[in-house]
Formats: C-alpha cells, structure tokens, sequence
C-alpha cells in the first residue's frame, strides 16, 4: 500500500511537471504571435530613459542596492522586441535568440559586453557583429511584458509597476489581518525595506520575484483551508516553485519559499516535531517544482531543436554554485555574508532594527515568562526558518557573491521569519487568534 501511494505521488508530480512545462511553453508561443513592430516603437520611445541608465543606474546615490537592473532589463526589452527570419517560433522561444554590440573594452567594461548598446543599435538598426542566444531560462516574463509592450512604454509600465506593487503589499497587509494573522502582517511590513520596496518598482527584473511572493501569499491566504483540508499544500509549494523559475531571472528567489512557509506554519501550528516535518516536506516540495520546472526547459529545448542546453545549463549551474572567487567554501561562505549584508549596514536599517527591539522588549514587559517558555517551540519553527538565506548563500556562493546588489534581498526573508517568530514568542493566550502585545 505504501509502495503504491509513493508511486502515485510521483507519477502526480510528472504530470505536473509536465503540464506546467507545456503549458508554460504554449503561453511563450502564443505571445510571439503578436506583432512586434508596435512593441519597438514603445520601447524606442523610452530609449532616452534607457540610456541614462546602461551602467545600472540606482535611484538613492551611495547605496548600489536601490539598482534599476537595467543590465537585464535592456535584455528582457531585447528580447520581448526581437524578430528574425533566421529562426522558426519553436527555435525563438526555446533559445531566445538576439543580436549583440561589442564595444572594446574601457576601464570596467565586462568584455565589452553591453546590453544596453545592443538594444539601442538593434532598434536604430545599426549593423551588429553576432547573434547570441540565453536558452539556459523560461524567459516566461515575456508572457506579461510583451502584451504590456503593445500597449504602451517602458515609461509607462515603470508608472504602472508603482501603483501595482503598493496595490499587492497593501492587499497582502489586509489579507493577513483578515485571518487575524496580526503577526505575520507587521512582519510583512517591516521586511519591506529589506526587499529595497522603494526601488523595486523601477527594475522589471527585479520585480518578478515580489510579484511571484505576493501573489502566492495572496493564493494562499484565499485557499489555505481548502489546501489542508485536501492535503494539497505539497502541490501548492510545488507550483509556487514552478512560476517562480519560470518568470525569474535567479534574482531572490528563495523569499517565495519562505514567506509561505512561515504563513503555513502560523495557520497549521502543531508540536515543534511536526512543524519541522512540515517546513522539510514543503521546502522539498518547492525545490521540485522550481529544479524540475527548470530542467524541462533544458530538456525541451534539447529534445525540439536538437541544441546542447543541457550540456551549457549543467556547466553554467557547476559554476554558480563553486566556492567564491579565490576562497575556500568556508572562506568564501563568510566573503558572500560580507557582501550581502553590506547594503543594511546604514543608518536607515539600523533605526529599523532600532524600532523593533524597542516594541520587542517593550512586549517582554509585559509578557509573563512562562508564557515566552510556553510559546518558545512555535517560535523556534520561524528563528529556523529565518537560517534559509544563509544555506541558499552557502550553496550559491559565487553568484551570491557577483550579484550582491540583489541577492542581498534574500535577507528580507530572515527578518520576515524573526519578526514572525518574535511575535509568536510574546504571544500572551497560547491561540492563533490572540493579538500579540506589541
């Protein structure tokens, strides 16, 4: 019986992992239908803008983490917008081709790789030496972003982004205090900054990941009680790790497990033995989705077009995830924390963590300490949770440590766990429905 049930679960796991990958694959092929000649014009119109920010422009001087992501930005246009006569639908959408500029190196130039001239010269027109692909992702932003680009600028849709993410933060907020989950509410906010909100609006790359976790939350919260009713929070955690590979560039992806998980544990409190089952089964769950969705891309690629992506995906992955350059593991592990926790050690984040211990020993005044004891094992599931940044930067040091600028967002993670797990920790009626006292 038990061999047949283990079975079963992963023959349900195939099909989903199947299914998403082709549908994921219709949706790209349906949006290359679409004209593309409107789409150059709009981001043509933006080109000024664009311009002034080839070099990753950030939006607060002095702080590198407020970043546009124009580097990857001026990709994703590149590729929303290009069209050839050279390539079948199949092969366009599997492998993502465009055209490349190289410029000599000068100074900091990287190889003379730029993506910013190459979207300008393949809208004006100008000759360009070669054509590249990016197979190794979904690209499935496309699906959104090409749509968005028929329609208007890049101008535009940075206006829109605004609106949309206080819109998803503000929903969230409301949503979580409609289930009287005051906690994880004040957490949500509070992590807010270590996401750098602010400038999130500003970079289509690194919005994806907001919008993957917003949108999860906000599924989440509507069907929680469906999903344990039915046992079906181990497929929830595997398509929320399916979306995120599928939109996302490998910005912070890992926040889109965490913030659910500390959501689940909050509604399906047990002993501390089980929360921990609980945490593993869907942290498992999500890593499936999210590698599985990720190598069936690798494979329809090889399959339909005959290509080597798996070979290029398989080296590219062997890279990413080695030792920081010129460290040790533990070395480099240590390099790789420097580094992301640079951006937070300011003044704006040290008054926030201010402002938290502050309300924090303000609750433990006020909290017996039998209560804090008796509340310590639900706490404990959170501080746990809080530790999965540190693991993802021990496991991807080197591009952790190339991409700090972003990959420091994976914090806001771990102060979203300890804020939650602070608040359970003085919670004074031992319920999920009692306030907490701060």
């Amino acid at each position: 019986m038990k061999k047949k049930r283990v079975t079963k679960l992963i023959v349900n796991h195939i099909i989903l992992l199947t299914a998403g990958a082709l549908s994921g694959l219709i949706a790209l092929l349906l949006v290359h239908l679409l004209p593309v000649s409107p789409m150059q014009s709009h981001v043509y119109w933006s080109l000024e803008m664009i311009e002034k920010e080839f070099s990753d422009e950030v939006l607060i001087d002095g702080y590198r983490s407020t970043l546009t992501g124009n580097f990857t930005d001026c990709l994703m246009l590149e590729h929303a917008v290009y069209s050839s006569k050279e390539h079948t639908l199949l092969e366009q959408v599997l492998h993502m081709y465009r055209r490349e500029s190289y410029n000599p190196p000068e100074g900091g130039d990287e190889d003379g790789w730029q993506p910013g001239n190459s979207l300008k010269d393949y809208l004006i027109g100008a000759p360009q030496s070669r054509e590249v692909s990016y197979s190794r992702y979904w690209h499935g932003y496309l699906v959104l972003l090409k749509p968005l680009l028929l329609l208007t600028s890049f101008n535009t849709i940075r206006l829109f982004q605004s609106a949309v993410q206080l819109i998803l933060a503000g929903w969230v907020v409301m949503a979580l205090c409609q289930r009287k989950a005051y906690p994880l509410a004040k957490a949500f906010l509070l992590s807010l900054p270590f996401l750098f909100f602010v400038s999130t609006y500003a970079s289509l790359s690194l919005s994806i990941c907001f919008y993957v976790l917003t949108a999860a939350i906000l599924v989440q919260l509507k069907m929680d009680r469906l999903l344990s009713r039915r046992g079906w929070y181990g497929l929830f955690f595997l398509m929320v790790g399916m979306a995120t590979v599928y939109f996302d560039f490998l910005t912070y992806p890992l926040v889109t497990l965490v913030y659910p998980l500390g959501i689940y544990l909050y509604f399906h409190v047990s002993t501390f033995k089980k929360d921990i089952i609980g945490i593993i089964k869907n942290s498992v769950e999500w890593s499936i989705g999210y590698v599985g969705m990720w190598a069936a891309k690798w494979i329809l690629a090889d399959c339909l077009t005959g290509s080597t992506c798996i070979q290029d995906a398989v080296e590219t992955i062997f890279i990413r995830t080695g030792s920081a350059q010129g460290y040790s593991k533990i070395g480099g592990f240590f390099s790789v924390l420097a580094k992301n926790f640079q951006p937070f050690l300011n003044w704006c984040y040290i008054l926030i963590a201010i402002l938290f211990a502050v309300l924090f020993f303000a609750g433990m005044s006020k909290t017996f300490f039998r209560k804090i004891k008796s509340n310590l094992p639900g706490a404990a599931s959170y501080f746990l949770l809080a530790s999965y940044p540190f693991v993802w930067f021990f496991l991807t040091q080197n591009h952790s440590e190339q991409h700090w600028q972003f990959t420091c967002r994976i914090l806001a993670a771990s102060v979203f766990a300890v804020i939650s797990g602070c608040c359970v920790l003085l919670r004074n009626i031992p319920s999920r429905e009692a306030p907490v006292s701060f």
